[in-house]
């Protein structure tokens, strides 16, 4: 009997329960909005920016601005589903040319794909320059002509021009260094091609063969599970077995890596981020162990680093400067706190930091000072041999907060490509997300903007390199790295920039 109450409670529970599962059920990715949806949601959007964005003006004029978002509106009139939404919104906040600025897909959209394998457009390639495509993957792996390395220069009639410029606009960058954009959609081309070209059922692919014809070629749309390969053909030659690693070894090395050459030349120290994934204690050990084992050579591998923590990047700095320095020269906001009347993840605490470490500087302006009114002395374990950063579009953020102020020094050479982040600034520190009311978007919103070095040229450009270095169609067909490979070509040679 001292159960019975419960029962009575089951129908209830189920009934809820049953109700929180058709919710779920009931989304779907190609689930179409309502215009007056699309349009609310637009203007979250932009009341959201005017209010709180630190830089809406650094590289666009109002009357740019204005008109991005007029366009927007208009094209806002019919239904879209959530993928066609965010396109049209990271497209309408690229005017800004901030990389922090940019729409994500809402966790449901994320919820609902979430495992699935990708249909489509068969075929992965990556931006070589801005008219020319290379082929590094490709899902039927049985096709003999379309290999790793081969040029593909169209796809429907559409210029490999037409289509890069077309699919960059997807993607907001820093300023005008286009790197970023570019190495994103190479990492992700058939999802940004069928986000942006959905419902074809073939394509006609012109290509350039190996004895340098172009020709064409035909190739249905991939369907998972009707091929009969399994994932995506590389060409790479067959890796020996190796045991296993454990997850824990597999985040590892997703975060950090580092070994020395068995010559003793140089060690090579891979990181591919700054967050809090990468300990600044491993920094500390690594570069303890260079200090006790010195070689004349580090190899620092930040391709694929997109930033994260400005603490992580300070320490990194102190430990190859060999000079005191200021890490940034400003780090400011309008505001002391969030104004939106959507949701915000992290809000309240975000809107603490904000309160406690922003300083008024004037009627506009307010200070995050941490960072800028100190001198830093460089680390007792820092490396005195000679540093050869490898660098890319994926160089971005707090990695460039670290590169801008290495650069210029006598025993550092950047090997590689222009930085995806700006050398001059860029805008971060606090980025939370706001959620969209209707369609459950997340528009990352920065909060402070960041002068590195005011006599940095103003130019919207990210941190060059000392010795620029790109992959080629042949590099990719070799499965060869050629700014590794420069760089311990550099070093045999001795030279020093």
């Amino acid at each position: 009997m001292r159960h019975l109450p419960n029962l009575f409670l089951l129908p209830l529970l189920l009934l809820l329960a049953s109700c929180a599962s058709t919710g779920r059920m009931a989304f779907t990715p190609d689930h179409n909005y309502k215009p007056e949806q699309l349009q609310e949601d637009l203007q979250v959007v932009e009341t959201v920016l005017r209010n709180n964005h630190p830089s809406l003006y650094w590289y666009a004029t109002p009357d740019e601005v204005d008109a991005s978002f007029a366009r927007a509106r208009e094209l806002c009139r019919q239904p879209m589903d959530e993928t066609a939404f965010r396109n049209l919104l990271n497209e309408t906040v690229g005017v800004l040319r901030c990389g922090h600025t940019s729409l994500r897909h809402s966790r449901q959209y994320n919820r609902a794909t979430a495992g699935r394998r990708l249909s489509g457009f068969p075929l992965s390639l990556k931006v070589l320059n801005d008219s020319l495509l290379a082929v590094t993957g490709n899902l039927y792996r049985r096709d003999s002509l379309l290999r790793n390395g081969t040029q593909v220069t169209a796809i429907n009639n559409r210029s490999a021009r037409t289509l890069i410029d077309t699919l960059s606009r997807l993607i907001p960058t820093d300023g005008y260094a286009r790197t970023f954009s570019y190495q994103n959609l190479s990492n992700n081309f058939i999802r940004a091609y069928n986000s942006r070209f959905p419902g074809d059922s073939s394509y006609t692919i012109r290509f350039v063969d190996a004895r340098g014809v172009e020709r064409e070629v035909e190739r249905r749309a991939y369907l998972p599970g009707s091929d009969t390969g399994r994932g995506v053909a590389t060409g790479r030659p067959a890796v020996p077995a190796t045991a296993p690693l454990t997850p824990r070894q597999l985040k590892l090395r997703s975060v950090r890596s580092f070994e020395a050459d068995s010559l003793g030349r140089f060690a090579t120290l891979r990181l591919h981020t700054f967050t809090g994934d990468l300990r600044r204690s491993y920094l500390r050990k690594r570069f303890r162990k260079l200090k006790r084992q010195p070689v004349p050579n580090l190899v620092l591998d930040l391709r694929n680093n997109g930033g994260g923590l400005i603490q992580s990047s300070l320490l990194l700095t102190r430990l190859i400067r060999q000079e005191p320095f200021r890490f940034t020269d400003s780090i400011v906001t309008h505001r002391r706190r969030i104004e939106s009347a959507a949701p915000v993840t992290k809000r309240f605490f975000t809107n603490l930091g904000m309160a406690v470490l922003s300083k008024k500087i004037n009627d506009s302006l307010y200070g995050f000072r941490y960072f800028c009114r100190r001198t830093y002395q460089p680390h007792r374990l820092g490396y005195r041999g000679q540093v050869w950063i490898l660098t890319g579009g994926y160089s971005f953020s707090a990695t460039t907060l670290f590169l801008a102020n290495v650069k210029g020094q006598s025993n550092v050479t950047l090997v590689g490509e222009e930085t995806g982040g700006g050398y001059y600034g860029n805008n971060g520190v606090f980025i939370p997300d706001v959620i969209l009311p209707n369609t459950r978007l997340r528009l990352r919103l920065p909060l402070y903007r960041i002068v590195i070095n005011r006599r940095h040229p103003f130019d919207g450009r990210g941190v060059l390199p000392d010795v620029e270095v790109k992959p080629t169609a042949e590099t990719i067909r070799r499965n060869v790295d050629p700014k590794f490979s420069k760089a311990v070509e550099l070093m045999k040679g001795g030279v020093i920039h």
